[in-house]
């Protein structure tokens, strides 16, 4: 895939927080220290976009993570998914939805002012909370905007909000090209010794079709 081969061609990319992250939540629960488990999320998010100016996470230091790590840490289950058989009678699928309204909440009802814009509230949307989840738990896609162009070229809704519905018709599309996925997931283990999530390669591959489609550059601004 195109959007790997940035990651081949140089080790720092900032692409590679997302790995240094999996990785890290994907140890045994009992050695991850929750503070370090927070320093990777920060550094991750941020380098993935989500420290910018607008953003409430930029007036916070990396502990205001450390209720959402534990947390997330409760569902590592996630990391195990078998979306080759994933549908909405799953538990894990349930799973998925309790932890994102626990996110989406937690940091509304802990965070009530941020300079600036004190009257304003926090708002947790659908690009922060799934890259939180893509990148501790690689259980979803990250919903942002380049993600959702991408659906939309394969006819995939990714609706308003994000929704339990247009969860599944992505993890349909999987299923229907599975061979494809696990072949690039097989490489990239060849490759650098990881195996990649079956959603962080669904993620990769739609942003990777709205670049394609709309002639851009494959540089996520997100």
């Amino acid at each position: 895939m195109n959007f790997f081969q940035q990651l081949i061609s140089d080790k720092n990319h900032r692409y590679k927080s997302w790995e240094h992250c999996f990785l890290y939540f994907s140890q045994d629960i009992d050695k991850i220290d929750k503070e370090i488990a927070c320093l990777h999320l920060s550094f991750y998010l941020a380098s993935w976009g989500m420290y910018r100016g607008s953003s409430f996470l930029l007036w916070q230091d990396y502990l205001i993570h450390h209720k959402v790590v534990e947390e997330i840490l409760k569902y590592k289950h996630l990391q195990n998914i078998d979306f080759n058989y994933f549908n909405a009678e799953d538990k894990n699928f349930e799973d998925i939805f309790k932890l994102s309204e626990f996110i989406e909440n937690w940091y509304p009802d802990n965070i009530k002012d941020i300079p600036e814009k004190p009257k304003k509230g926090i708002n947790v949307t659908d690009t922060l909370l799934t890259k939180i989840l893509l990148g501790t738990l690689g259980c979803i896609p990250a919903y942002d905007r380049f993600f959702k162009d991408g659906l939309k070229t394969k006819n995939i809704q990714p609706y308003t909000k994000l929704s339990g519905k247009s969860f599944l018709e992505v993890v349909k599309f999987y299923q229907e090209n599975k061979n494809d996925f696990l072949k690039v997931q097989k490489s990239i283990e060849e490759k650098v010794g990881v195996k990649y999530p079956i959603m962080k390669l669904v993620d990769m591959y739609f942003f990777t079709l709205s670049f394609t489609s709309s002639n851009k550059s494959l540089e996520r601004n997100i």
